[in-house]
């Protein structure tokens, strides 16, 4: 299904084909999920290049795909060479890299071919889930939840947010998860104002605030959870912020409905924050599709004209980073349009405003 629906994609484009150099693409399409490989896509055939250590997993992890070993000391141009003669084969512009390009280019014009460049053809076609990868993004949202539910009590003053997020990393393992979805954020304080603070050595300290961002991967999809708390008593300006940062995004997916844009649903969010004074501190779009990449096409920009279709999946997390009052607040959960065409929550941690004991 995957295959002919890009085949007719290409097909539109007048490509007799596609060169799949994006590693996650080439996992979607045809199961392989090694870290070395292409796959060539035309219009009645389907092959996958390996060298001989991905030989096994390839037959193994693929059907309907024949495998063609690239033998020891051979070279990818010369066994892609029978099988591109005279076409013009569409490549992936957005991730492939400038050496491979050059290579395809170069066997391109000596066997009387083309190359064209191509934008979204496979992440197009992921943007819409079917019912089992859905169920895999709740897994793994599920065992973001589960983290935060364990983790949570263990934070004590002197624990430097590294130490924090090396725990965060270790629990979701231990809950099933393949490894962390990004490089896990933990910020407290004033850090909480930078939008994408490492975690550091920094020491938690009583009575401030403390980001969470992190997320959790099962069977290769991804979920992406943020919560912001406070670690004792902070001050009222953090809490009525926070308010209206939770407000923007109930707003934001109450507003998700078929028949709109990404775009609108960022602009609900936004247009929220500007009736508080807050919006020139939303430095970032709304979210970002997830599925087998945690961050992944489309975004949920405010120009974003794609339509909200069923079984999209992607993240609503709004954010206001005050440095002048040296505090942040990010809120985030990963969505699914589901049949009625409205967002269903797949991440469920309370967002509801939360005060951790500090004096522990």
């Amino acid at each position: 299904m995957k295959i002919e629906e890009l085949r007719k994609r290409l097909a539109e484009k007048n490509l007799a084909g596609l060169l799949v150099t994006d590693k996650i693409n080439r996992r979607y399409l045809c199961g392989f999920t090694g870290s070395n490989g292409l796959l060539l896509v035309t219009e009645n055939n389907l092959r996958l290049f390996v060298d001989g250590r991905y030989t096994q997993q390839a037959q193994q992890q693929t059907t309907e795909v024949e495998i063609c070993e690239i033998p020891v000391g051979g070279n990818l141009i010369e066994a892609l060479r029978p099988f591109v003669k005279g076409l013009s084969l569409g490549f992936e512009a957005g991730t492939i890299s400038y050496q491979a390009f050059t290579g395809f280019q170069a066997l391109m014009i000596e066997v009387n071919g083309e190359l064209v460049a191509t934008k979204n053809l496979v992440e197009g076609l992921r943007i819409i889930k079917t019912a089992k990868e859905i169920a895999a993004i709740k897994q793994a949202a599920a065992i973001a939840d589960q983290t935060l539910e364990m983790i949570l009590p263990m934070i004590r003053v002197g624990m430097t947010e590294l130490e924090l997020a090396n725990e965060i990393d270790y629990r979701s393992k231990k809950l099933g998860s393949e490894g962390p979805a990004f490089e896990t954020i933990v910020a407290s304080g004033e850090r909480t104002a930078l939008p994408h603070a490492h975690a550091s050595q920094k020491k938690i300290t009583a009575n401030e605030l403390i980001m969470i961002d992190f997320g959790a991967i099962y069977q290769g999809y991804y979920s992406d959870i943020t919560r912001t708390f406070g670690f004792g008593e902070v001050g009222a300006e953090i809490k009525e912020t926070y308010q209206k940062v939770l407000a923007a995004q109930k707003q934001a997916i109450q507003a998700v409905a078929l028949g709109k844009t990404l775009g609108n649903i960022d602009q609900t969010a936004r247009q929220a924050l500007a009736q508080e004074n807050l919006a020139q501190y939303f430095s970032h779009n709304l979210g970002h599709g997830i599925g087998l990449s945690c961050h992944e096409y489309p975004a949920l920009a405010p120009t974003e004209s794609l339509p909200i279709e069923k079984n999209m999946t992607f993240t609503i997390e709004p954010g206001v980073y005050l440095s002048d009052s040296e505090f942040g607040i990010r809120i985030e959960d990963d969505i699914v349009v589901n049949e009625a065409g409205h967002a269903e929550l797949l991440t469920h941690f309370s967002k509801e405003w939360m005060t951790i004991d500090c004096n522990r």
